[in-house]
């Protein structure tokens, strides 16, 4: 019986998927603003974390299951190839998203510190593009190029990368995390659970 409630089950994995566009729209109207725009994009990030904290933790509240949050990961890294992202962010989603589930599992999904800390992990995952674009540009560059992107908007993304550039974006993007995920943990014990959404 014990196993059986670990599993994943059907209304899980629908569960599951209704959460997935959540999170790819959450991505869209916080980030998207910032990656069309080759100046901002290094902000994408930090844009991306602003809205998911409160979809995060009613996710991990309504399926507190291990599996659930690779299968976001899984989601997001096949919708971001089919999309032509970079596959530092595609498989970054996907990596973290996994050691995200593996943080709050630990306490078995109900602790709102280690929830906040997978949290924090879930938001790295979209810096792994960036990562690779400072730390080996020549070989993002041809890939993106490869994929449709215009020279135009990666030479302006270029001019416009530095060292404070992306200092800015992993504090900036733990931080926003840190207040979304508070808020996150904020709405559930106070809106959630009295309206019956959150367990």
């Amino acid at each position: 019986m014990n196993n059986d409630k670990k599993r994943l089950n059907a209304k899980d994995l629908i569960i599951t998927g209704v959460f997935a566009l959540l999170f790819l729209m959450a991505a869209m109207l916080g980030g998207g603003p910032f990656a069309t725009v080759p100046t901002l994009t290094f902000y994408f990030p930090i844009g991306s974390a602003i809205l998911a904290g409160p979809i995060f933790m009613l996710f991990i509240a309504k399926v507190p299951k291990q599996g659930a949050l690779a299968i976001i990961g899984a989601v997001e890294c096949i919708l971001g190839t089919l999309t032509g992202m970079h596959w530092g962010m595609n498989f970054g989603f996907l990596i973290c998203c996994i050691i995200a589930a593996v943080i709050a599992g630990i306490k078995k999904f109900e602790s709102p510190v280690f929830n906040l800390i997978a949290y924090l992990v879930y938001c790295i995952g979209p810096m792994g593009t960036y990562f690779v674009f400072f730390f080996n540009r020549e070989s993002w560059i041809s890939f993106m190029l490869k994929k449709g992107t215009q020279e135009e908007y990666i030479q302006k993304m270029s001019e416009t990368a530095s060292p404070s550039i992306m200092i800015t974006m992993v504090v900036g993007t733990l931080v926003v995390a840190a207040l979304s995920g508070l808020l996150g943990l904020r709405l559930m014990r106070k809106q959630f659970i009295k309206a019956g959404i959150a367990a």
